[in-house]
């Protein structure tokens, strides 16, 4: 058995994967708490992660029916950004700002005008440097709780913190590194100088963890740890990455030209190359891939989370809203959604809110708000799409999907016809889960001398659902291709884009 845990913003999956069946044996969930605020803050302290984990794997254990020596590795996944801050002792020093959290807005454009602007920004460090990457919350700790970030001396994101917590080993692995906005990517190494520039005080700069591969082993689990997770000692850790990267992983995006969509809270379009990209168009964002290589990514705050905005406002049940989706034209009626509830990061309106616009009389109808939502949703995607079609040969022949919302078939339908592209589900759809299950297989073959790619492991255990294949259609592409010109045009008037 290989445990993948992925620690998302709204809980924590984990998963057992039997490798020698190929199925998944057991799953277990639990959700975390979030601290928000109208400004823009979004926290959740670590302790809150380790408890939904530990819960999570039991209840896995349980419905799998395994012992704890079953348990060969783990590979975990986490929200990427995240800053968590640690004192000299290993303690936790306060809640950790999230990937989400837009209260360091302001720090964000201090640091990119220090820096000689966006541009500037991009060439240095290899990809974009957006509201809610690790930089912009160091900045905001420093001007904002000094006394805090004095005490700090160590920094970590959220997946990194779960690796520390199961070994006692601190490090982190390129992929996380990536979104902290002090990392070069195309060297896959810390630069120190831009590190002293987001904090002169050097705090920063002494608080970087060793970086290791994302398929190198951190450690075995503690004695503490293997109790509370119901494991042994024996049971190894993966370096495991970032969420954004082990949703690539886990749908078998690992050779170039590869592209994945997921729809979770966020949602984000990875498209994988063989080499960094070079002079960046300074909104898209890179990561370096769990197996090697890089991911031109475009990423949006508001997915599911705006849908799911809608389906409080409209007190409906999750079953019936998604069939309400389906009942609605293309195009919801001329209804159109501009979802930004608590600013966006591509496009980048940091402080923007959201609009609906072209309400009439006959047209403010359940499906066609809900329509409107999910199609607002796919644009955002769309708008990153173009952006990186600059620094590719070629637009992607298949899109794998992931996440909660492409469960949809109607969403499905949409991304096709928007993206005019076929889609393709998983059978194991369990996005950053599966990616950390897998990464453990490889992690743990390359301890034993194995030779295997990452490439190889994923034809044999990555396995596409024909049932939620979807193709586009030529009147779904038609209709798309007029009706999100029009909406892209009014986007750039509402906002300044």
């Amino acid at each position: 058995m290989f445990m993948g845990i992925d620690c998302g913003t709204q809980g924590t999956k984990v998963l057992l994967f039997d490798a020698q069946t190929g199925r998944v044996a057991g799953i277990g969930h639990a959700p975390h708490d979030i601290i928000a605020t109208d400004a823009g803050r979004r926290e959740q302290h670590p302790s809150w992660w380790v408890a939904a984990m530990i819960a999570a794997a039991r209840a896995a254990m349980t419905q799998a029916g395994c012992a704890p020596g079953d348990v060969k590795a783990i590979g975990i996944s986490g929200q990427h950004h995240g800053l968590v801050m640690l004192d000299e002792n290993g303690a936790v020093l306060r809640e950790a700002k999230l990937w989400n959290d837009m209260e360091t807005a302001e720090a964000n454009r201090d640091i990119i005008r220090e820096a000689g602007g966006d541009d500037a920004v991009a060439k240095r460090l290899g990809t974009a440097l957006p509201v809610g990457y690790t930089a912009s919350k160091v900045r905001w700790m420093l001007q904002h709780e000094p006394e805090v970030w004095a005490r700090t001396r160590h920094i970590m994101c959220p997946h990194d913190y779960l690796n520390y917590w199961l070994t006692g080993r601190m490090v982190m692995e390129p992929g996380d590194a990536s979104g902290t906005g002090f990392f070069d990517v195309a060297g896959l190494k810390w630069d120190v100088d831009m590190a002293n520039r987001i904090d002169p005080t050097g705090v920063l700069a002494g608080a970087l963890p060793e970086i290791i591969r994302s398929d190198d082993c951190v450690g075995p689990l503690t004695r503490e740890a293997a109790a509370q997770m119901g494991l042994t000692t024996n049971t190894l850790v993966a370096g495991g990455s970032g969420d954004n990267v082990m949703g690539a992983f886990g749908t078998g995006n690992v050779s170039p030209g590869g592209a994945t969509l997921g729809l979770g809270t966020s949602g984000v379009l990875n498209i994988h190359t063989d080499k960094p990209a070079t002079d960046l168009d300074p909104v898209l964002q890179v990561f370096a891939g769990a197996s090697g290589g890089w991911l031109l990514t475009s990423c949006i705050v508001n997915a599911t989370s705006a849908t799911t905005s809608v389906q409080h406002l409209l007190e409906m049940e999750l079953a019936p809203f998604a069939a309400a989706m389906g009942e609605a034209p293309a195009g919801s009626e001329g209804l159109r959604l501009f979802p930004y509830f608590n600013g966006e990061r591509t496009p980048p309106l940091p402080e923007a809110r959201g609009t609906l616009r072209g309400m009439t009389t006959t047209n403010l109808t359940r499906p066609n708000l809900i329509r409107a939502a999910a199609e607002a949703v796919v644009f955002g995607l769309k708008w990153g799409l173009d952006r990186q079609m600059p620094f590719l040969t070629e637009r992607p022949a298949m899109l794998r999907l992931t996440g909660g919302g492409t469960g949809n078939p109607v969403w499905r339908q949409i991304i096709a016809d928007v993206f005019d592209a076929p889609t393709v589900g998983l059978v194991h759809d369990e996005g950053g889960a599966f990616g950390g299950a897998l990464l453990a297989i490889l992690m743990l073959e390359r301890q034993g001398g194995g030779s295997r790619t990452a490439a190889e492991l994923c034809d044999q255990f990555v396995l596409f659902d024909d049932r939620k294949r979807t193709e586009p259609t030529r009147e779904g592409v038609a209709f798309y291709r007029e009706f999100y010109e029009r909406y892209d045009q009014e986007r750039k008037l509402l906002y300044g884009i």
